[in-house]
């Protein structure tokens, strides 16, 4: 019979390395065993390893937003249908003299 390859001893090492940041690839390696291996170890094991912020889908920014650009020679006029378009603006309907 084969016995477990995740002894506590290779636990508590493992997560010593997973607090230090180690990919679960660089613990596997470590270990000499397979990135899976650490992956299901790591989730079986949650209370001690927890789940970390995906470094390639960084969380949003809370920033406020930009105001829109505007431009002096146009304006945003809403449709029958009611979207709103950006237009040139016409000086016999905006109120302003032709240079």
């Amino acid at each position: 019979m084969r016995g477990l390859f995740w002894t506590e001893d290779k636990i508590v090492k493992a997560q010593k390395l997973w607090q230090e940041g180690l990919s679960a690839r660089e613990i596997a390696n470590l270990f000499g065993s397979k990135k899976n291996t650490v992956i299901n170890m790591a989730h079986r094991n949650r209370d001690r390893f927890p789940a970390r912020q995906d470094a390639r889908h960084p969380p949003p920014e809370t920033r406020e937003a930009k105001a829109p650009v505007r431009h002096p020679d146009r304006v945003t006029r809403v449709t029958l249908s009611g979207a709103h378009v950006t237009m040139p603006r016409v000086p016999s309907i905006d109120g302003y003299p032709e240079p």
